[in-house]
Formats: structure tokens, C-alpha cells, sequence
């Protein structure tokens, strides 16, 4: 524990700002992290391929070659059939279709397949459904691009966040490395890592505290974007600070 003299030195306010704020660079990179993922994941229900198959294949043939698509291309996650029927009664259901149906007398949509694919398909690839537009059951593909160009962006800047989190963390380390070879070459007494080990603890408590406050007050509209109070990351950030800072010296000026 720390008393009163060791609390109100300079040192020891310059290693709680340094925790404070290293965790709130943890806190900040986790949230983006985790904002960019929310995101992807509301997005990806947008990326589906809608395969129309040709009007002169039965519903039955159409099914079995539907059935085959995810032996043909591993990135398939599933495909789903939809015969004409079944495509026809969901028409009706729409109002401004249902008057135009009614005076066909036969049913003119096609039996269709929803493909799903994974996400490596729609980030490698400069069009998911490629190999599928010289099969010959295939009348027409339908995707929509604009959401597979957001979607690329997200994954992308999630990817170099990552990164530059992993970056920070061997930066972390090494410079943690530095206070650890200081405690050893000065032969500090236990207490002394201890006391800087509840230094870091109480910056990133702070950190996530005032992080917290300041976006529930914000509102709904900081839901997204909210840091991650369970994860270890930025409490790990703020101890190994207050490690890294072991033996520092803060002279005060007269």
C-alpha cells in the first residue's frame, strides 16, 4: 500500500499519467477494432449472390445442380433453392406486384439459388460468383457491389488496426523489458514493483472509468463505439507503463 508522502510525489503522478494514458490508447484501439467488426458483421447480411436459372430447366434439375454448388467452390458457405413456385408466392405477397401476376396466365419467374459465400471470396476475389457465369443453368447473377466495396474497406482498416495494435504491443514489451532491467540492476525491494504494479492498476481503472462515463453520456449513439470494460488489453497496457517507468527520476526545479 501506498502512503500518503509516495502518493503525492512527482514520479509517482508521472507514472499514473503515463498509465492513464497508455490505456487509453489501448481502449481507443480495441474500440475501433471492435466498431469496425459490429459493422462487418450488419454488413455482411447484405452479401448474398442470387443466381436465376434458366426457364427451361425443371425445378428438379434446378435443385439438384443447386444442390452441387458447394462441392464445386469451397468459399460457398451455403446455397439455398427456390423454386418458381415458391418464388411466385412470395411475389404475390408483394402489392405491386401481385395485379401484374394476375393477368399472366403462366408464371414467368425463374427458379433461383441464394449463395452465401465466405468472406474470402468477396475480399480476394473481383467477383464472388465468377466461375458460375459460364455455367450454362445460369441465366443471370445479382449481387450488390456497393456493399462488397464497404465491406473491403472495413476489412481492410480492421486489418491494419490490427497491426498496428500488435506494434504497439512489442513496443509494449520491449519497453517493458527496459523497467524490469532497471528494478534488477538497482536491486529495488519487492515492494517497489509492487507499488508500481498498483500505480498502473489505478491508471487503467481510471482510464476505463472516465472512458465509460464520457461515452454513456453521449447517448445511444456511442453504443457502436463503446470500450471493452472486461478485456485485459488496456489494464495489461497501463501495468507494463508503470513497469516500464520503474526507476524514473522526476527532479523538482527550484
Amino acid at each position: 500500500m501506498m502512503n500518503r508522502k509516495q502518493l503525492f510525489q512527482a514520479s509517482t503522478a508521472h507514472v499514473l499519467v503515463v498509465s492513464f494514458l497508455l490505456a487509453g490508447m489501448g481502449i481507443i484501439l480495441i474500440g475501433l477494432q471492435d466498431s469496425l467488426k459490429k459493422a462487418e458483421s450488419s454488413l455482411r447480411q447484405s452479401l448474398k449472390v442470387v443466381v436465376f436459372i434458366q426457364s427451361n430447366i425443371s425445378d428438379d434439375l434446378a435443385k439438384v445442380w443447386a444442390e452441387t454448388l458447394p462441392s464445386q467452390d469451397p468459399a460457398i458457405e451455403s446455397a439455398v433453392f427456390i423454386s418458381r413456385q415458391e418464388a411466385l408466392a412470395k411475389a404475390q405477397g408483394n402489392p405491386a406486384l401481385v395485379k401484374s401476376l394476375i393477368l399472366l396466365r403462366d408464371n414467368p419467374l425463374p427458379a433461383t439459388v441464394l449463395l452465401r459465400y465466405r468472406d474470402s471470396a468477396w475480399l480476394e476475389r473481383s467477383e464472388p460468383a465468377t466461375a458460375l457465369r459460364a455455367s450454362p443453368e445460369v441465366q443471370e447473377l445479382r449481387w450488390d457491389p456497393e456493399a462488397r466495396s464497404l465491406f473491403r474497406s472495413l476489412s481492410q482498416w480492421r486489418f491494419w488496426l490490427v497491426r498496428i495494435s500488435i506494434f504497439a504491443a512489442v513496443l509494449m514489451l520491449m519497453w517493458c523489458s527496459f523497467g524490469l532491467y532497471r528494478f534488477k540492476v538497482m536491486r529495488a525491494p519487492a515492494r517497489a514493483l509492487l507499488l508500481q504494479l498498483g500505480l498502473g492498476l489505478l491508471g487503467g481503472g481510471l482510464a476505463l472509468l472516465i472512458f465509460g462515463l464520457a461515452l454513456q453520456r453521449l447517448g445511444s449513439d456511442a453504443a457502436v463505439y463503446s470500450p471493452l470494460l472486461i478485456s485485459p488489453w488496456p489494464i495489461a497496457a497501463a501495468i507494463m507503463a508503470a513497469i516500464a517507468t520503474f526507476g524514473w527520476k522526476v527532479a523538482d526545479e527550484a
